[in-house]
């Protein structure tokens, strides 16, 4: 598809597809959502990121205005939007059977050139699919509206202090009552993100004996409640995400908020982990375009020995780096989204689990270069909090969200080649057969 030109000329800022070059994955629709995000985000978020910034958190108002404005179903779906959840309202105008995994890219890439609203919307993508994929109807029926309405907010716990990426070992207890009613849950989470806002935990809990493995392990939907506290847990990017240390003492728990049957836990953890980290490389390829954009803003005005910056080889040769490691990341990206789009959920996770490994590991390479010399480029402006050199700033201090959550990046690495291996013995053993 050609589309006119839209957005910023500068070399890299937009995608090349914004720039009106062909391409054979977006449509109407996603010009469509690409415009009506921008313009919503010029409007609500980009004139107030610095004071919320500042204040450390979005304005809980904030939230519902997003839901009114349509934001909150395409977020919990994904990249696809179940018919039944056509009656909500889906910004753009986009209708449910229409929306694919390339409207899910345009939206978040939107998002955050927006400002820092993508932040308040983490939980709601990690914590949301499990409910929609595998808890009970009734459950369903229960929260969905509540959480996709906007009234309420979701997150997920999975994380601890102890395990980290090494979720089978977890250790958050999950026990019932005698009368097997209820479930007694005890434990902690940490570096769970929305955490201190959210009403609803989706928690991995070990249900199974302490030498259970991961087939001790089930999904559990926790309401904020009796026993159930919540702190702050700074980190680097700052206050906006909310990242929270999360304890249970005795939280008593209905067995229908349960996930799908027991021991499930685990499997359902790994089929959300493909979405979340092409999540992860989709909110740094725009990271990277904007601080690109305002490093080139700079490089044509500031002189230095007689020329401005981009008169200077060697400044040109850290952009056509910069430029083309953006570049083969965005197509990476979208050929895999492409791939998820054309395979069944058990197809893609099973072939294309390693490969979003990898490329979310790109993409922590890619957001770390980048920021970089977008920061040597900028001098001390890349180092001010505000003005000119304030979004590079904050994309230099932010590239360690992008290389830690979803999955360390050696863990990320072996687990890769590992896939691939796996990949290639099942041909191996197909081919035998015939």
């Amino acid at each position: 598809m050609t589309t006119p030109s839209f957005g910023s000329t500068l070399p890299w800022a937009e995608p090349s597809w914004y720039t009106g070059r062909p391409s054979p994955y977006y449509k109407e629709s996603h010009c469509r959502l690409r415009d009506a995000v921008r313009k919503w985000c010029d409007e609500h978020v980009a004139p107030y990121t610095e004071e919320w910034i500042e204040a450390g958190a979005v304005p809980p108002e904030l939230y519902q205005k997003c839901a009114e404005a349509g934001f909150l179903v395409p977020i919990a779906a994904g990249k696809s939007i179940p018919q039944e959840w056509a009656h909500y309202p889906i910004i753009g105008g986009i209708k449910a059977e229409e929306w694919d995994g390339f409207h899910d890219f345009v939206l978040w890439d939107e998002l955050v050139r927006g400002g820092r609203v993508a932040s308040i919307f983490i939980g709601l993508v990690v914590g949301a699919p499990p409910i929609r994929q595998f808890a009970h109807k009734a459950l369903q029926d229960k929260i969905l509206p509540e959480i996709l309405s906007g009234q309420k907010r979701i997150c997920l716990a999975v994380t601890e202090p102890s395990c980290g990426s090494d979720v089978r070992n977890l250790t958050t207890t999950a026990e019932k009552t005698p009368d097997g009613k209820h479930y007694i849950v005890n434990g902690a989470k940490k570096w769970i993100t929305n955490g201190m806002f959210s009403d609803y935990f989706m928690t991995a809990v070990r249900t199974g004996g302490p030498n259970s493995g991961a087939e001790g392990i089930s999904m559990l939907l926790i309401p904020r409640g009796e026993g159930l506290r919540t702190r702050p847990v700074p980190v680097i990017e700052g206050g906006l995400s909310a990242t929270t240390y999360v304890t249970f003492e005795d939280v008593k728990v209905p067995v229908g908020n349960l996930i799908g049957p027991e021991g499930a836990g685990f499997r359902q953890t790994m089929v959300n982990f493909n979405h979340e980290r092409l999540w992860i490389v989709f909110q740094v390829l725009r990271g990277c375009r904007m601080a690109m954009s305002d490093a080139f803003t700079w490089a044509l005005k500031r002189e230095a020995f007689g020329k401005t910056l981009v008169e200077q080889p060697v400044v040109r040769y850290h952009f056509g780096h910069m430029g083309r490691k953006v570049e083969r990341l965005q197509a990476w990206t979208e050929q895999v989204v492409y791939e998820l789009e054309h395979l069944g959920p058990e197809a893609g996770a099973r072939l294309l689990g390693g490969v979003t490994a990898l490329l979310k590991v790109e993409s922590g390479l890619v957001s770390g270069y980048v920021a970089r010399e977008c920061l040597k480029i900028m001098g001390g402006l890349g180092l001010t909090k505000s003005g000119q050199g304030s979004r590079i700033e904050g994309f230099y201090r932010a590239t360690p969200s992008f290389v830690v959550p979803g999955g360390s990046e050696d863990v990320l690495i072996d687990l890769g080649v590992r896939e691939a291996l796996k990949l290639h013995k099942q041909a191996q053993k197909a081919k035998a057969k015939i």
